[in-house]
């Protein structure tokens, strides 16, 4: 929008940020169409684009409380950009529960990744240590998480990829696989096989597609 027609109107600015994502996300990948997973440092939001602009939601959405009279990208909740409920997905915490079971998120070390970490010399198990472990990643010191058993990993890793999954269905509008497109500095430890999905794509500077988004706007 316009400077002009954001001054007039501020409301319609509340979802800029994974808007810019989603915007700049298609200008990478060169896709009109698909669905943008954006991992960032303190959520993973998902949008679709639709003719190279993010799908806007068809229903009212409530802020803070108070029901409102616009049309906002979609998100997660259902409108049209959907923000998993664990959020900071790349800096998770990683339990093994008594069952054997392991749980990923909602806790998160936050930016105090390159402390807690294990593969920083931390003593906190989390999502980057998986995927550095499952080698998904090169990042921190590896030999760091080799004390990390193959079945917790593989447990972990597979809680992270039905997180994406799931939000992936949600945002589809039908059963169809859809080209899915992956940005944002947290991506590099998602899988690169994920269900639902036709292709994969992690474009080339997917770490910077939110900055790409808001450069290429008017």
């Amino acid at each position: 929008m316009t400077m002009e027609h954001a001054r007039r109107y501020p409301i319609l600015t509340v979802a800029c940020g994974p808007t810019n994502s989603i915007r700049g996300a298609s200008y990478l990948s060169s896709l009109k169409d698909a669905i943008v997973v954006d991992v960032g440092g303190t959520t993973t939001d998902l949008g679709v684009i639709q003719n190279g602009f993010p799908r806007e939601s068809s229903v009212a959405v409530t802020i803070g409380g108070v029901r409102t009279n616009f049309l906002p990208v979609q998100f997660f909740f259902y409108g049209a950009i959907r923000s998993l409920a664990v959020c900071q997905l790349v800096f998770l915490g990683v339990r093994v529960r008594d069952d054997g079971s392991v749980t990923v998120g909602p806790d998160s070390v936050g930016y105090e990744i390159t402390k807690k970490a294990l593969v920083f010399g931390g003593d906190v198990m989390t999502a980057t240590d998986i995927a550095v472990r499952m080698g998904v990643v090169e990042l921190g010191d590896p030999s760091k998480v080799e004390a990390i058993s193959q079945e917790v990993a593989d447990k972990a890793m597979a809680a992270i990829r039905a997180l994406v999954e799931d939000s992936v269905d949600a945002m589809k509008v039908s059963n169809a696989d859809v080209d899915l497109i992956l940005v944002g500095g947290g991506s590099i430890i998602l899988p690169e096989k994920i269900s639902g999905a036709a292709t994969v794509l992690k474009p080339e500077h997917f770490g910077c597609a939110n900055a790409i988004g808001s450069a290429i706007s008017k």
